[in-house]
């Protein structure tokens, strides 16, 4: 009979690392700057069987600095408690302990996983037949308090500049542990009592190689942000751009101030002094007040920020147009501003509520097209989207 002792365990842990320092002083960065570090440490208790949990540290701020490299560590102990065999049989039988762990982390930076694999046996081990006596005597074995895995560490540094910018930020980096711990009994004969407890503790450290901010520079200048519609804005900024420098910009929105999403990304360019432009639209069925800034982003994920300027558009989903001219001299055009096809329909009616046009247009783009003559005299043109049944009025005044 072979015994096997089988559990699964799915975890997901957020760890308060008790240990944080920094250290500078041990290597110099660029310009003359101190290098310095920062840790995170924690130890925690593994159960037996199969179990997945999720480990989270903190990102880097990129205001407080920037990331050289990443050190990832992990540290196994696994001990076994204790073991035991007792023959039931009336003839010797030859017994054997086996003990199979594989430790494996997965998740930013790792392009391959960190793995530790170990196999251990004990025995054979030869049982004397049943005394009668549980607990004691040839018939029985036991092992008690063996570390099989005596702080056996694997670790990983990450310099690769392309992989450290997933490094920065101000929420966490999650990466996935999964453990594989069984042990298991064979006796010859299948008739066998058997007990057995195993324990592990496993250590995580993580720690960031950093050099100061002062070191990289905020190229951007005089940012400002344009509305050019009521749904479209253009930003526009200028860089003091080092040829020598290795970095982008990235366009950035928000509709609280505080969470930016990226909207576009320019590579510098040194080679003409014109101003960097990037037109944004509003996303359809949203309006209010929008916040905007630019992102100059290194090589190595370091980042800077340009102020944050804001400005108010409204919703790009209803047609934009425009009543030209207005004044008018008789003839009256509209030409649309953010559409690319739709079919709609207008009514221009006199200051006493008489219909004076009715007609259905077919727009195919924001050419101007022409609508009506009128007589002079002040008109309202009511103008409804006819895939919606949205609409809107403008005033129109004839010469």
């Amino acid at each position: 009979m072979k015994n096997v002792y089988p559990r699964f365990f799915s975890v997901t842990i957020l760890l308060l690392f008790l240990t944080l320092c920094s250290n500078t002083g041990y290597a110099q960065c660029a310009g003359g700057g101190s290098a310095g570090q920062t840790a995170y440490d924690t130890t925690i208790a593994t159960p037996e069987g199969a179990t997945s949990m999720q480990i989270k540290f903190p990102k880097f701020d990129p205001q407080v600095g920037m990331v050289t490299c990443v050190r990832l560590c992990i540290t196994i102990t696994g001990v076994v408690d204790s073991v035991s065999v007792e023959n039931n049989s009336a003839s010797s039988q030859s017994a054997n302990v086996y003990y199979i762990r594989t430790d494996q982390i997965t998740g930013p930076g790792l392009v391959s996983p960190l793995t530790n694999s170990i196999n251990h046996h004990y025995g054979p081990y030869t049982l004397g037949a049943t005394d009668g006596t549980i607990g004691s005597g040839p018939d029985f074995m036991s092992i008690s308090h063996d570390t099989v895995l005596n702080a056996v560490s694997i670790c990983r540094t990450l310099s690769d500049s392309a992989l450290l910018t997933q490094f920065y930020g101000l929420d966490s980096v999650t990466y996935n542990y999964d453990i594989s711990a069984f042990t298991s009994i064979t006796c010859t004969g299948g008739n066998y009592n058997s007990s057995i407890s195993t324990s592990a503790f496993v250590n995580f450290n993580f720690q960031y190689c950093t050099c100061p901010a002062l070191l990289l520079p905020v190229n951007i200048h005089d940012f400002g942000v344009t509305k050019l519609t009521a749904d479209r804005a253009e930003l526009r900024w200028w860089g003091f751009d080092d040829p020598y420098g290795d970095y982008r910009y990235e366009a950035q929105v928000s509709r609280d101030g505080h969470n930016f999403i990226s909207i576009g990304s320019v590579e510098k360019n040194t080679a003409n002094n014109d101003a960097y432009r990037l037109i944004y639209r509003t996303i359809s069925g949203e309006s209010g007040v929008y916040f905007f800034r630019i992102k100059q982003i290194y090589s190595n994920g370091y980042s800077r920020f340009s102020n944050i300027r804001q400005l108010t558009l409204e919703n790009s989903d209803f047609p934009q147009f425009t009543l030209y001219p207005n004044p008018s001299n008789r003839i009256v055009g509209i030409k649309f501003d953010n559409i690319y096809s739709g079919q709609f329909n207008i009514q221009i009616y006199n200051t006493q509520g008489q219909m004076m046009v009715s007609r259905e247009l077919v727009a195919s783009g924001s050419s101007y097209m022409q609508i009506a003559s009128l007589e002079s005299g002040v008109y309202w043109l009511r103008f409804t989207d006819g895939k919606t049944g949205k609409s809107c009025v403008n005033q129109l005044l004839i010469k």
